[in-house]
């Protein structure tokens, strides 16, 4: 029988994305309904979890590292690798001494296997185990369980599917997470109700590749559809968009964003490379002139649409002219932000393989001038705020300069800080933007 009670103690280290972090929300919920309390990772549980991720050489190197300290500062504990990492690689988390490695799509069992095996370890009846199912194999949405506290808060993320079919060269993602698989949008919307009647008041739409929303199901448009029916929800603010593939960016998205004020003007479509020649060798769907029209597309209907994205540099067969021309098309571009990579060599995709690897150094100054690109053209978009009223969503107080106010984010996601400002939890303030504090972060007056 798994272990209950207030007795008993878990902790939990999370690694990687958004969807990580909110399928770690969704364990750390279910132990918490069975009576679990939840401690500080490295304190003294009977149940240690780390949420591994293996999105780039970096990320894998941590994940064993979190590993290896799991066990060394609490021998007894019993120690459980999920995520990525414990997918990709079983065998070798678990020669770390773990006493459970449960695959990427098995979070849904882990409270029940990690329950019962810390009381069958107690009696020395427990064995180390491995529960990792190949990615491919998996067919069906797994509900891991509710992933809020109930406790009122600003905003939420809601995953709306799981998986990937891209195999984009570099990558490892759809080898670890299988195939898309869309959740029941009946569950979705409900999920979404109960958050907007509990106080929240805006809720992400996230997932491994959100967009493909519906696709395993053949359907056209679902992820469109779907955010129609989300943003029509009762009560709620606003509906905020995760990562969206170019492809998947529907003239019908665009045109329920320009028309209905609860779906933020803010789109992430990841672009990787601002060249068509690497964008080839990445194994994208589109190529670099499709990808300027889309932007040009995007800001005739929603100009103030902040458009962000995910840029690699230095892949391989990505030449100094072909950067150089790279480094003049960002420019063109100018995002309102960008997350940028150095290319991590993944063992296993197709592009570790290819000829013309950089060295690190080269990667990373190469990552660097774009990032310096990047934000020139972050602060060129927040300055045309400068002296115009905005709404902000306050998450929490914050002391910038010495000054105590409320932090948060505009619609189309720009950081935004009023000193002095004092407002109900959770309302939508309009604010006037005074300027810029030193990391680009809006100042606003109230």
């Amino acid at each position: 029988m798994a272990a209950n009670g207030p007795e008993h103690k878990f902790a939990i280290y999370t690694l990687g994305c958004k969807v990580n972090q909110e399928e770690s929300a969704a364990i750390a919920n279910v132990f918490a309904e069975h009576g679990w309390q939840q401690v500080p990772f490295g304190a003294a549980a009977d149940v240690t979890i780390v949420n591994t991720c293996t999105v780039t050489q970096v990320a894998e190197k941590k994940s064993r590292n979190m590993l290896r300290r799991a066990r060394a500062v609490n021998p007894q504990t019993f120690v459980a690798a999920t995520g990525c990492y414990a997918q990709l690689k079983p065998a070798e988390a678990a020669a770390l001494g773990l006493d459970l490695v449960l695959g990427a799509n098995e979070k849904h069992r882990l409270f029940e296997l990690a329950a019962a095996g810390a009381e069958q370890k107690r009696c020395a009846a427990w064995q180390p185990q491995l529960a990792v199912a190949p990615a491919c194999s998996v067919t069906e949405f797994h509900e891991i369980g509710n992933r809020h506290s109930g406790t009122s808060r600003t905003r939420a993320y809601v995953k709306v599917e799981d998986g990937c079919n891209q195999f984009c060269s570099y990558c490892i993602v759809p080898y670890v997470r299988g195939p898309v698989r869309s959740r029941p949008e009946d569950d979705i919307l409900a999920e979404i109700r109960e958050l907007a009647a509990a106080g929240y008041r805006e809720v992400v739409l996230t997932g491994i590749h959100t967009g493909a929303y519906g696709t395993d199901r053949g359907e056209r448009d679902a992820f469109a559809r779907l955010v129609e029916k989300a943003a029509a929800t009762p009560g709620l603010a606003r509906l905020r968009l995760g990562s969206v593939e170019p492809h998947e960016v529907s003239d019908r998205l665009l045109e329920l964003a320009a028309q209905d004020p609860v779906v933020c003007p803010h789109f992430h479509v990841p672009l990787q490379a601002a060249s068509s020649e690497v964008l080839r060798l990445m194994r994208r769907t589109y190529d670099l002139p499709f990808y300027e029209e889309l932007l040009t597309k995007i800001r005739a209907l929603l100009p103030e649409a902040a458009i962000t994205t995910d840029l690699i540099a230095g892949f391989p067969g990505e030449t100094a002219e072909l950067f150089a021309e790279s480094l003049a098309a960002l420019r063109r571009l100018a995002f309102a932000d960008a997350h940028v990579f150095p290319y991590s060599r993944r063992p296993g995709t197709p592009a570790a393989e290819f000829a013309g690897q950089l060295p690190n150094a080269e990667k990373e100054r190469r990552a660097a001038a774009v990032s310096r690109v990047v934000a020139a053209s972050r602060r060129q978009f927040r300055e045309r705020f400068i002296g115009r009223e905005v709404l902000f969503l306050p998450e929490r107080e914050q002391i910038r300069e010495g000054e105590k106010g409320l932090a948060g984010y505009t619609a189309n996601y720009m950081p935004c800080f009023a000193p002095g400002l004092k407002a109900p939890h959770g309302e939508l303030c309009r604010v006037t933007v005074a300027g810029l504090l030193p990391d680009d972060e809006l100042l606003a007056r109230g």
